[in-house]
């Protein structure tokens, strides 16, 4: 039973699906072929790391769990209470800090993230022994590969602390059974292991992507690695990353809302984003968990009526009321629905007014990174080392939505402050919030007041959220019981 059980959870026996970037979104899929198999071609190798595409795109979606940890669990997104479906209790209890190590929401990114380690492992393992018309274009692809196993690890490790670093496929029980598969590695290590990963993926990548969008680039890699180091602390190194980027060619679109549409795609903002193609049967979902649940058909039309577990990813009054009126960002992000009765905030970030809005048919893809982030991360640097002036760069994001984009006394005043607002405002539901609470180690503070906020806006919160606010997730429940993995303090 153990054997079978790790072999589920990293996903050793994967069945490659294969979707993700622009051309290779309609690649036919290999089903059930096997590791020892399956790599013996360029194009399986191609195929492969399609597969590890897909991974992250499942994670990153609305049904995958990025976005509850990354967003939902920080101070910018709640959920709306729904007193005739308590099914999706789950859910709100990430919110809600009442989470237990049994939630399948923990077990389910783990899986998610380790699913894609695995994948990238076999990948790896067998990408050598296969021919390419083009050798250069194997060391493409291999750094592909190192950038999005990484990516995953630099999740896990945020989240969960020490955690299993697997490099190997694992293609027998007692390879599986071993040391690296069942020990949880020091963080910092993971952290040594990664950085060194990313750093050669930033050696095999090119500036830009081949003919096929949608693929990591150096400007992916060197993002990727520098949010690594500020999550260190290690903000002369980030620093250097990110000055870097400046001369790869990325610009800020004009309009805040262009950047997401769907006839903008892959534009010179984005430095990676995830691939949807409603035309390839790969539509997007960004709409219709988050519309309110008593929207019915206003807002999903002929895809409606809205769930009765809709309302997901709310935006908060602290938001809402961090935005400007005139705001650009604050007139698109956020929406807001009235029934006539009561008015409820929703996430319109992604929503382009499209005649079907139902599940898998917006045709909008999601930017993992994109270069406003790394001008916001460029200017904290500066705050951190004194090497430049963050205020330019804060004028120059502000600059496309503010009508006026300058900074107040009060502002210039707390620089560290204001840069996280800026980064708040401007990446709001990209998730990106959670993990700038713990990298500038106000998680407790921040989301202790917004507890208590919550509670005098809601009467539906309960007395007991938001009173264990921890920093680290707990090793999901099944994991502990099946590994006997060290649970995390405190769960």
């Amino acid at each position: 039973m153990k054997n079978k059980t790790i072999l589920s959870i990293l996903l050793v026996t994967t069945v490659f699906i294969f979707v993700g970037c622009d051309d290779f979104l309609d690649e036919a899929p290999e089903t059930f072929q096997t590791p020892q198999n399956f790599f013996e071609t360029e194009a399986q190798i191609n195929e492969a790391i399609a597969g590890i595409y897909n991974t992250n795109r499942g994670l990153m979606s609305v049904g995958g769990e990025h976005w509850r940890f990354g967003e939902n669990r920080s101070d910018n997104s709640s959920f709306q209470f729904n007193p005739a479906d308590r099914g999706g209790i789950n859910n709100e209890e990430i919110d809600l800090f009442l989470m237990l190590s049994a939630n399948p929401n923990l077990g389910d990114y783990w899986n998610a993230n380790y699913s894609g380690i695995s994948r990238a492992n076999f990948a790896l393992e067998n990408i050598d022994g296969v021919s390419f018309n083009n050798e250069a274009l194997k060391e493409v692809r291999r750094g592909e590969i190192l950038f999005l196993r990484s990516w995953f690890y630099f999740n896990l490790v945020q989240l969960f602390g020490d955690v299993p670093f697997v490099t190997s496929a694992g293609d027998t029980p007692d390879e599986i059974l071993s040391d690296e598969f069942l020990v949880r590695a020091p963080a910092d290590q993971v952290y040594t292991n990664i950085l060194a990963d990313t750093q050669e993926a930033i050696n095999l990548l090119p500036n830009t992507g081949d003919t096929e969008s949608g693929r990591a680039t150096l400007g992916a890699a060197l993002m990727l690695k520098a949010k690594m180091h500020m999550a260190l602390q290690e903000f002369q190194a980030a620093q250097a990353l990110l000055e870097q980027m400046q001369s790869l060619g990325y610009s800020l679109q004009a309009d805040y809302a262009s950047i997401f549409a769907p006839d903008n795609k892959n534009n010179s903002e984005m430095v990676f984003e995830i691939q949807y193609s409603f035309a390839l049967g790969q539509g997007s979902d960004f709409i219709t968990n988050f519309v309110p649940f008593n929207s019915n058909n206003d807002i999903l039309g002929d895809n409606g009526p809205a769930g009765s577990r809709g309302g997901q990813n709310q935006p908060t009054q602290s938001l809402i009321d961090l935005y400007d009126a005139d705001d650009a960002r604050f007139l698109h992000n956020i929406s807001f629905y009235d029934d006539g009765t009561s008015v409820e905030p929703w996430m319109s970030k992604f929503n382009f007014g499209f005649e079907a809005v139902g599940p898998n048919t917006q045709d909008v893809n999601f930017p993992m990174f994109r270069y406003a982030d790394a001008l916001l991360m460029l200017a904290e640097c500066y705050e951190e080392t004194g090497g430049g002036d963050p205020i330019p760069l804060l004028v120059q994001v502000r600059s496309r939505s503010m009508p006026d984009p300058s900074l107040s006394v009060e502002e210039t005043s707390d620089l560290e402050q204001t840069i996280a607002d800026e980064r708040r405002r401007e990446l709001a539901f990209e998730n990106h919030r959670w993990f700038d609470l713990l990298r500038t180690g106000k998680a407790v503070e921040v989301m202790t007041a917004h507890g208590a906020e919550q509670k005098a806006q809601k009467p539906t919160v309960p007395a007991e959220a938001y009173t264990n606010i921890r920093t680290v997730l707990g090793i999901p429940f099944g994991q502990v019981e099946e590994f006997g993995f060290t649970q995390n303090e405190g769960w």
